[in-house]
């Protein structure tokens, strides 16, 4: 049960961005009283802890590109700055990410990157280093077997991002649960926030039984302010402002308010696979400089993804292969769970990864490129699923409404790589700032990313 009955804020969601909001709130702010609510045992339980946890800065978007760009800079230095967090697992490993491309994407990407002034570290690898990828098949004959469709289109070479690679979401979300923690931020978990309301403010009218407010009281200056976040236990808090960053649980709490965020949730999966091709591609040293190497200095291969959209992302701790793919073709928006409606989150990893599907939708993606993967030289070992929200254009959404709900979400699968750019972009809000400084030092306008003075550009590159 929270301490207080009585908080200045009131964050919902202890994952990435709830995170490192309040992080950034508790370093800026320190004399405001804030709360963390979730209804996971823990920090980053969520979809942060069912995600790829990749990293990248290579966006065709410049404000994508700066948002990732500062926030990998701010992981690399806390990295080094706790030795906890470099051994005996590092916070961050910037192996690279491997596009191989057909030729008109291979031009299109290329372009991107030129437009970024030399900003995104990405190197061109040509036909002949591509094809050094054990297995890889560059001009597919055929999609599956028995299928008469043109085959897939010929790899024409690739790019490689070396500021890119993979973080390990446990150990970011339990350094910025700590250290918020430390400087007074309360966690709640394993509670459920059912709804916010305007009870308990006297100066307003409430429709009964519903507590709504009327009408005309949103143009009353002032008056209207959200006042109560209501717990799934019949317990609540009073507060000033709640940011809900809730990921793909968030419309269940705003929707009931009249706000919508234009994102949408949709569930994602992913499949890790081991074996004899497995152990192949995890042992190519491949013709590449990525910024971090193994222990004995050599490149290892980097997080892969083919022209049909299948990505490998090598675990190589465990020799396995995690594989996913863009999925987004009659897949249900929404999630299955409700907090609003249960008093509770079932959320559960295991019940979204749905095993039929790597042999139905994710192989055939992948053989035609690496046909060892439809033989017995690769087993799945595991399924599982998590949440993406996403917006319209790939881009996240921050905004505040005027009765002190602030929305931060539609991170569009790239929430952990963008997450302490906007952790400082919710602080900046609630200061009351127009801009907000990101780690490097640069200022970034925060009613870029609002959804009534949006200035952002249409993201291409989406994985």
């Amino acid at each position: 049960m929270p301490e207080r009955d009585r908080y200045d804020v009131v964050i919902v969601g202890a994952g990435a961005l709830g995170l490192a909001s309040a992080y950034h709130l508790s370093e800026r702010l320190p004399e405001l009283s804030v709360l963390v609510v979730d209804a996971r045992s823990g920090p980053g339980e969520g979809s942060m802890g069912a995600s790829n946890a990749m990293v990248r800065d290579v966006f065709s978007s410049p404000d994508n590109q700066r948002l990732a760009r500062n926030a990998i800079a701010f992981y690399r230095r806390t990295m080094d700055a706790h030795e906890e967090l470099r051994t005996p697992v590092p916070l961050l490993d910037l192996y690279g990410y491997l596009w191989l491309l057909p030729e008109t994407l291979l031009r299109e990407y290329s372009s991107f990157v030129s437009q970024s002034r030399g900003l995104v570290d990405v190197r061109p690898v040509p036909l002949d280093q591509v094809r050094t990828l054990p297995g890889l098949e560059v001009a597919p004959a055929r999609w599956f077997e028995g299928d008469a469709a043109e085959p897939p289109e010929p790899i024409a070479g690739g790019l490689f991002g070396r500021n890119c690679g993979a973080v390990a979401p446990d150990l970011l979300a339990r350094f910025y649960c700590g250290e918020a923690r430390r400087r007074g931020v309360e966690f709640r978990f394993d509670t459920c926030v059912r709804r916010l309301s305007f009870e308990g403010r006297e100066e307003i009218l409430l429709h009964e039984p519903s507590k709504s407010p009327f009408a005309f009281q949103e143009h009353m200056r002032g008056r209207l302010r959200i006042s109560r976040v209501h717990l799934a236990d019949g317990r609540s808090v009073s507060t000033d402002r709640v940011v809900v960053a809730a990921g793909a649980w968030s419309d269940k709490l705003l929707h009931p308010l009249g706000v919508a965020t234009a994102c949408s949730a949709r569930p994602e999966m992913l499949f890790s696979a081991a074996g004899p091709a497995v152990d192949e591609l995890l042992r190519w040293e491949p013709p590449l400089e990525p910024v971090d190497r193994d222990a004995r200095g050599r490149p290892r291969i980097p997080f892969v993804i083919l022209p049909t959209g299948a990505m490998l992302k090598p675990i190589f701790a465990q020799r396995e292969m995690w594989l996913g793919c863009v999925d987004t073709v009659a897949r249900p928006i929404g999630t299955r769970e409700d907090p609003a409606r249960d008093g509770r989150l079932d959320y559960d990893m295991a019940a979204l990864g749905d095993r039929d599907a790597f042999a139905t939708d994710v192989l055939p993606a992948v053989t035609p490129y690496l046909p060892r993967f439809e033989t017995d030289a690769v087993r799945l070992t595991n399924s599982w699923g998590g949440y993406y929200n996403f917006s319209p254009e790939g881009l996240p959404v921050l905004f505040e409404e005027p009765f002190g709900v602030l929305f931060v979400g539609g991170d569009s699968g790239s929430g952990v790589m963008k997450a302490d750019s906007l952790g400082r972009l919710v602080a900046a809000r609630l200061e009351g700032r127009r801009y907000a400084t990101l780690f490097t030092g640069e200022t970034y306008r925060l009613d870029r990313l609002s959804l009534a003075h949006r200035g952002v550009e249409e993201e291409r590159i989406i994985l």
